[in-house]
């Protein structure tokens, strides 16, 4: 299910080739930094904020471990089982063992990138449980046979009620 570098470059190629997605991307780009220009007119306390963000973001990374295990405790107080896994495999082998508990034949998924990059969708099919999108945008791109992606829904233009 993964792509080869020249596949992925023919389909950037052709990506790049259609007018109408880069229409759709440059008026989603232009929105998104018409908002940018209105919420931080002030260019300095733009950076202000970048930077804080960065050094929190930094700060976070030095301390994954911890965070990870406090979020982890934090879940089982809760009710939450948290599962690890260290690689695509290992990940899809937990969903599939939750799922045969269950006698599973749909996944309905939460918005998450993590998913794709374990071919989660695939992997199930494997197994006959079929893995539903709940973010509206990602489930019309699943219904069109596609993989999400931020900003899903670009590539399509507005369709006419009759």
């Amino acid at each position: 299910m993964s792509q080869t570098p020249e596949q992925f470059h023919q389909l950037a190629k052709n990506a790049l080739a259609d007018k109408q997605l880069r229409a759709n991307f440059r008026g989603a780009m232009d929105y998104l930094r018409d908002k940018r220009k209105t919420a931080f007119s002030d260019s300095d306390e733009e950076k202000q904020i970048r930077d804080l963000a960065e050094s929190i973001r930094q700060r976070c990374l030095s301390k994954l471990p911890e965070l990870l295990e406090q979020l982890e405790f934090n879940c089982y107080k809760n009710g939450i089982q948290v599962h690890w896994a260290e690689n695509p495999e290992q990940a899809n082998a937990i969903i599939a063992a939750i799922a045969d508990e269950h006698d599973a034949k749909q996944i309905i998924k939460g918005k998450s990138m993590v998913s794709e990059e374990i071919e989660m969708n695939h992997e199930m099919a494997k197994l006959g449980i079929e893995c539903l999108e709940s973010d509206m945008g990602e489930y019309i791109v699943q219904l069109d046979g596609d993989k999400p992606l931020i900003s899903s829904c670009q590539r399509f233009t507005k369709i006419s009620r009759k």
